[in-house]
């Protein structure tokens, strides 16, 4: 089975990626003031050729205000270096 990838989209959205919907990535929080467009609902990001997105580390949950607790498990892929 796939697992669930955590990653941060162009820098200013942290969220995940379904292994079933590659090209969607879905958001728990995301900033403008790192860029983020404003949104009233919040609607998945399609993951163009020109986005950038890297896995995302306990680092970037605590950078977005968010907690790891819940995330540190099998199910989901992640940067354990960050």
């Amino acid at each position: 089975m796939d697992k669930i990838k955590l990653a941060v989209y162009n820098e200013y959205a942290l969220g995940y990626i379904m292994p079933e919907r590659p090209d969607t990535f879905y958001t728990l929080k995301d900033s403008v003031l790192r860029g983020a467009p404003w949104r009233v609902m919040r609607e998945p990001y399609f993951i163009g050729p020109n986005a950038t997105v890297r896995l995302a580390g306990r680092k970037d949950f605590e950078d977005f205000g968010l907690s790891f607790e819940g995330y540190d498990d099998p199910m989901y892929e992640f940067d354990t270096t960050r």
